[in-house]
């Protein structure tokens, strides 16, 4: 993928539809670069944050990854900022790896859910092994069931840096109950509600002046 330096204002390089950013890691000085936004989303879609990839600048080639992302807090697929982070083949990243929960239609339906306490998951790996994803199959759980990170099938190469005891996903009973909301909503009655009269407004008024 080719990148530039970035010479122009912020502004002018995301008015020219192109994201500012910088490039940086062990072996070289930070560099402001800005990339065409189009050839930069599709390379996002397929490596993500966890794989690498080679970029050009000028007539000089660097192996890196999506260190960090900023995004609009409005328009979230627009990138406002990027930063790559320059990597060789004898290093190792840390990253976290999304979870990819699969079969949640077999499972969920109404008042069970899937509840997923973290969606990522802390590996460590050689540069060239990074995955974009981590499957994870829920489809054969039932009520009350839990997968752990030991239960994965983790890729190889990856190495994982979480407790192997830590709960992924687990399947619960949704304790939110529409029809007793609505029965308890129907029960109230007027003895319920305080009621202001207009001799109360004028007793509240004398009592501010």
């Amino acid at each position: 993928m080719k990148i530039e330096k970035r010479t122009d204002s912020l502004r002018d390089v995301r008015g020219s539809h192109k994201i500012p950013g910088v490039l940086f890691g062990k072996t070289i000085e930070p560099i402001s670069i800005q990339v065409d936004e189009k050839p930069f989303h599709d390379m996002y879609s397929e490596k993500g944050m966890t794989q690498t990839f080679e970029i050009k600048i000028g007539r000089t080639k660097h192996l890196v990854y999506i260190k960090d992302i900023q995004r609009d807090i409005i328009k979230h697929n627009q990138f406002l900022n990027i930063k790559l982070q320059k990597v060789s083949k004898d290093d190792t990243i840390t990253a976290d790896i999304p979870l990819h929960i699969t079969g949640r239609e077999a499972v969920e339906k109404p008042g069970i859910i899937i509840s997923i306490p973290n969606d990522t998951l802390e590996v460590e790996y050689n540069v060239g092994s990074g995955v974009a994803s981590i499957d994870v199959d829920v489809s054969e759980l039932k009520v009350g069931d839990s997968l752990h990170v030991k239960d994965l099938d983790i890729p190889e190469g990856l190495k994982v840096l979480v407790d192997p005891e830590q709960t992924v996903v687990s399947v619960i009973e949704n304790t939110y109950n529409e029809e007793e909301l609505e029965t308890e909503e129907e029960e109230m009655d007027a003895s319920d509600v305080e009621v202001i009269t207009e001799k109360d407004s004028e007793e509240e008024e004398e009592t501010e002046e």
